[in-house]
């Protein structure tokens, strides 16, 4: 049976593969009971990488007595429905936030929520307060010896304007040595193998996206018992006429070119950072206008003073130089 027929949400532990870096960076933000966004374009294995998360907490955070639990938000119809979802599973009653604080406290230990397709709540507006009421329960189950609530998500390639900060994690390509690792993982104990060059043609021919990676192998995988088989062809064809919606493949796999994985439309995954809320984001670009505008002022003044052009003139660049160091040194921080 061809392995690679089941495509989608990878919910099988021993068939997901890579995205250590991502998982370390997750795992780091959930032991400071930071809530964490995961974004990325369709496909690329948001959902995939959160069932992970949620399957492997407990070991990985050394914590026997974690409770983990998933919702996918696609399927419910409103907040309500998943407060009350969470809440039944920790044998408790309620429809709320303040319910769930009641329940967090009568638990028997930390629980970890895994919410996916965030975006779909978005829609359908309710998500936005939703996300920004649990990242309250979140951190302030920080203060809750042994109990409280961790908090990881998932969604679409927009990051959301909240009111209470997220760390994000925007979901990149596959590295080639990810690539193989999951083509190992499907092919253990069907009898086939792919080589290094299949698996490197794999890996150019899907531009490191999951979803597309699924189905390129899924047609190799035919032209290993049927020789005939225009495996290549047969793919582009599928990914041309049935592109992954809001994900289409660079052009240049269709023109015989090398995209790579390094060079696709989706980029590497990019390091956690946090949602700001509107007042943080209009500040940020304050900074550099005031690297500038500052020395100069400084500089005005002391001409003003006693007309010394050259004390002037150090004032400038001394201020200028100054500026330029802390602002090295403030984005080494952030």
């Amino acid at each position: 049976m061809n392995p690679f027929t089941e495509r989608g949400r990878i919910t099988e532990p021993e068939r997901f593969a890579g995205r250590w870096r991502e998982l370390s960076l997750i795992f780091e933000r959930l032991e400071h009971s930071r809530p964490v966004l995961i974004v990325g374009a369709p496909g690329i294995g948001k959902s995939s990488l959160l069932t992970h998360v949620a399957q492997s907490a407990s070991a990985v955070m050394d914590i026997p007595e974690l409770e983990s639990l998933y919702a996918d938000l696609a399927k419910l119809p409103d907040a309500e429905s998943c407060y009350r979802l969470v809440i039944q599973a920790l044998g408790s009653r309620g429809n709320s936030s303040t319910d769930l604080e009641v329940a967090l406290l009568e638990s028997d230990g930390p629980v970890l929520l895994s919410l996916d397709n965030v975006d779909a709540a978005m829609a359908a507006g309710w998500g936005e307060l939703l996300l920004e009421r649990l990242a309250r329960v979140a951190r302030g189950s920080a203060t809750t010896s042994g109990r409280g609530l961790l908090l990881v998500t998932a969604g679409g390639p927009g990051v959301p304007l909240l009111s209470e900060p997220y760390a994000v994690l925007t979901l990149g390509a596959l590295a080639p040595t990810e690539v193989r690792l999951l083509l190992e993982a499907y092919l253990d104990g069907t009898g086939v193998s792919f080589s290094t060059a299949e698996m490197n043609d794999l890996a150019l021919l899907s531009a490191g996206h999951p979803a597309y990676l699924q189905r390129a192998a899924y047609h190799l995988f035919i032209a290993k018992t049927n020789f005939d088989y225009d495996w290549r062809g047969a793919y582009l064809t599928e990914a041309q006429e049935h592109p992954i919606p809001g994900a289409p493949l660079p052009d240049a796999v269709f023109e015989g070119g090398s995209a790579g994985v390094a060079g696709s439309n989706y980029g590497d995954s990019e390091r956690m950072e946090g949602v700001a809320g509107p007042e943080t984001r209009q500040l940020e670009g304050i900074g550099p206008l005031l690297t500038a505008i500052v020395p100069l002022v400084l500089a005005l003044l002391v001409l003003q003073t006693n007309g010394n052009w050259l004390a002037a003139g150090i004032v400038l660049i001394v201020g200028i130089g100054v500026g330029l160091v802390l602002g090295r040194r403030r984005g080494t921080q952030t």
